[in-house]
């Protein structure tokens, strides 16, 4: 169920703890990758390698850009991507939980599915 998002409202998606330790990727043991989304658009936080936590990736994709979030669901634990129009370097986050991710998705769906609103126009109407 998709709602309209409100001004400055913003949900945010973070890989597990569990799922990495289970997975043996001790860097997202240590920081879980982070994805925030608010009606301008979409933020990740990565950081490469547990060894140099202070370099790290953050990508921002504006709402206007986005083609499609694609919402991989696995037994325990989901997937999100999110591609912009571009098609270049989706926005990826691995081993979210399942109700993490539905609120997620369902939010930027709701987001990418809001009508701009029409305005009338400026000259008089005709007689």
């Amino acid at each position: 169920m998709s709602s309209v998002p409100i001004a400055g409202e913003r949900v945010e998606a973070r890989s597990s703890r569990f799922w990495a330790l289970l997975t043996m990727k001790i860097t997202r043991f240590i920081f879980p990758a982070h994805m925030s989304a608010d009606p301008l658009g979409i933020s990740t936080t990565n950081i490469k390698a547990w060894y140099v936590p202070w370099v790290r990736q953050d990508e921002h994709l504006p709402m206007s850009h986005i083609a499609e979030v694609s919402h991989d669901r696995g037994f325990f634990w989901d997937s999100i991507s999110v591609e912009s129009s571009g098609g270049l370097n989706p926005l990826v986050i691995d081993g979210v939980p399942k109700g993490s991710a539905r609120r997620f998705v369902d939010f930027v769906r709701g987001a990418m599915n809001v009508a701009p609103q029409a305005t009338q126009p400026l000259s008089p109407p005709r007689r």
